[in-house]
């Protein structure tokens, strides 16, 4: 199995011309974080959300980034189909989740996050940047107007927030409808790994570009080795058919399973059918 770690977690920014259009658009994109987070059970301790591309600094096991990445798409896909009539904007994007495996690689990928807007040139401080973790650091509480979740119903959330997903009763929305990211997002965590805010500054000054560029266009893509998803698989076949040899499963059963591998998981047809012992051509036209 894989290990629980930190991983740096972002999409191409080469690929697409806009992910994100308006504030709308990048306020329905902080929201799901927090719905993706609930859905994976990862920690998120960073994020940037640009024009084109996003970066998570995010806490777990590999398959748990694996699927808040693959969800996070997958929403972001569904917005983008339904307010601009284009379906398959996003489909291909690829992803990217590097594992980290020191301390320094943690405290560089997070300033790297953070200058992702000053880089593209945003001529403010990170912290001013709206769609970024760096605005929660090292600085006196802001008050705003925002409204418990607890407070609101079933039907309301679901027209706020567009998700069925049930989210924390004490997490918040402002008056535009934007999750508080304080509530979802390990920012007290990240001033105990900076200690000062001097040490956060010094690593934020820092040009990390070329680094962590580098580990980007090395990293893993958003694919599960065939060992670990026949671990997977084997787990749900336990769950939902109280077993976990799939060749006791009828067929019926085990395109149940190959649905939920393609769709959760993204796994590719070919990998599916060696997962469930089906031919391939039985997948044509299921998944």
């Amino acid at each position: 199995m894989d290990n629980r770690g930190f991983y740096h977690v972002c999409t191409d920014g080469t690929v697409l011309p806009w992910m994100f259009q308006d504030v709308d658009d990048f306020i329905a994109g902080v929201n799901r974080i927090g719905i993706c987070k609930v859905i994976s059970e990862v920690d998120v301790w960073a994020y940037t959300l640009m024009d084109n591309h996003v970066h998570f600094l995010l806490y777990g096991y590999r398959a748990m980034c694996k699927k808040f990445i693959d969800k996070y798409k997958l929403l972001t896909g569904k917005w983008i189909s339904h307010k601009y009539d284009q379906p398959k904007h996003i489909k291909d994007v690829p992803a990217s989740i590097i594992p980290l495996k020191t301390e320094e690689d943690v405290l560089e990928t997070i300033a790297y996050i953070d200058r992702n807007a000053i880089v593209a040139g945003f001529r403010r401080l990170p912290s001013e940047y709206p769609w970024s973790s760096s605005q929660m650091l090292f600085r006196e509480k802001r008050s705003c107007e925002e409204r418990r979740l607890g407070a609101f119903s079933r039907n309301q959330l679901r027209s706020v927030l567009k998700t069925r997903v049930i989210l924390p009763d004490h997490w918040a929305v402002d008056e535009r409808g934007m999750l508080n990211p304080e509530y979802f997002i390990e920012w007290q965590k990240v001033e105990e790994l900076f200690k000062t805010p001097v040490r956060y500054v010094y690593f934020v000054s820092k040009k990390l570009e070329g680094k962590i560029d580098l580990a980007i266009s090395n990293g893993q893509k958003t694919f599960i080795a065939d060992k670990d998803l026949r671990l997977i698989t084997k787990g749900l076949a336990l769950k939902m058919f109280s077993t976990e040899d799939v060749r006791r499963l009828d067929v019926k059963s085990r395109l149940v399973l190959a649905k939920i591998l393609r769709r959760d998981y993204a796994s590719y047809p070919k990998q599916i059918a060696r997962m469930l012992y089906l031919n391939a051509e039985v997948l044509d036209g299921f998944i």
